[in-house]
């Protein structure tokens, strides 16, 4: 079983995820490129899933460190879950009891010992070109007189006013379940409830997703603002290439209900959420939902309706 989340974003002005140096005093963002050319500002998914873990944490969640060495930091339990002289596990039980991320987003440890991510994210994409915008900062120099005051004028280059669609799968069976990644065969390593509890607070970190580089002053919100999420057999992200918004700000949701009718014969349950204020055509779309028969809700209860209640 999967849960697959499509959905958007919408972005102010913001530096979400930083790229390498270009020489000088330019700070660039994270972009591609398409066929014509244009550039669109990008989150990668390695950069999503540290904010996941990040938004993991304010909520309560423990998540493990990394040594120097590379080797999970386990804190507290360091001695009881793995021998670093033998260098493996010795209670693999208590570690996903304790330590939500490795299993969720998997593991991978320098002198072997790995674990497949049960949590899929795809890189947030802008859905309108990168603008060619930019921040300025001044890094300030030190000087014995007031009278040498001086600093550098550093470019931060900015997406602005723009929407990001991003998707995200969740292979439920796996989480909570060592696997064997030859026989596919599942070893419980939680209580049915506390797996229970990890997928709901997994589903929570999503809805109220927090990060991006640069927030102490461009804070930004990219929490969902339009979700499609769906029940489904297989972990196809069938939503991800059809999400459009044009530059009046209207969304085409007839793509969107298109391909969930496409794909019809793997969903089991599909639920829309949708925040006011966003799109132009708002109106537009709740009504051509409604006509077929997708029920539309608020962000928040369309990620609850997903939720196991026990």
């Amino acid at each position: 079983m999967f849960y697959n989340i499509s959905y958007i974003s919408k972005v102010n002005l913001g530096s979400l995820n930083g790229s390498e140096g270009m020489g000088g005093n330019i700070t660039p963002i994270k972009k591609i490129s398409d066929n014509q050319g244009e550039e669109y500002a990008y989150i990668s998914g390695q950069a999503q899933r540290r904010y996941l873990k990040e938004t993991l944490l304010q909520l309560g969640e423990r998540i493990s460190a990394v040594s120097e060495n590379g080797n999970p930091n386990f804190m507290e339990f360091n001695d009881k879950i793995y021998d670093k002289k033998k260098e493996k596990f010795q209670n693999k039980e208590l570690m996903y009891k304790e330590f939500c991320d490795l299993d969720l987003f998997g593991y991978m440890l320098p002198k072997g010992g790995r674990r497949w991510s049960p949590v899929k994210v795809a890189p947030m994409v802008s859905l309108h070109p990168y603008k060619g915008e930019y921040d300025y900062l001044t890094r300030k120099k030190y000087v014995e007189s007031e009278s040498e005051k001086s600093g550098n004028i550093v470019q931060v280059e900015i997406d602005t006013l723009n929407y990001m669609r991003g998707n995200i799968v969740i292979d439920v069976e796996k989480i909570g379940n060592e696997i064997n990644e030859y026989t596919y065969e599942a070893t419980p390593m939680i209580s049915k409830e506390e797996k229970i509890n990890r997928i709901n607070k997994l589903i929570d970190s999503i809805r109220f997703f927090n990060g991006g580089a640069k927030q102490s002053r461009n804070l930004e919100d990219i929490s969902p603002k339009f979700v499609a999420i769906t029940k489904q057999k297989t972990g196809n992200p069938f939503l991800l290439n059809s999400i459009y918004v044009d530059r009046y700000n209207n969304l085409d949701c007839q793509a969107i209900i298109d391909e969930i009718n496409d794909n019809k014969t793997v969903i089991e349950k599909v639920k829309i959420g949708i925040s006011r204020n966003i799109f132009k055509n708002e109106n537009d779309i709740r009504k051509l939902l409604s006509d077929s028969g997708i029920e539309v809700t608020t962000i928040t209860e369309a990620f609850d309706s997903i939720k196991d209640k026990q």
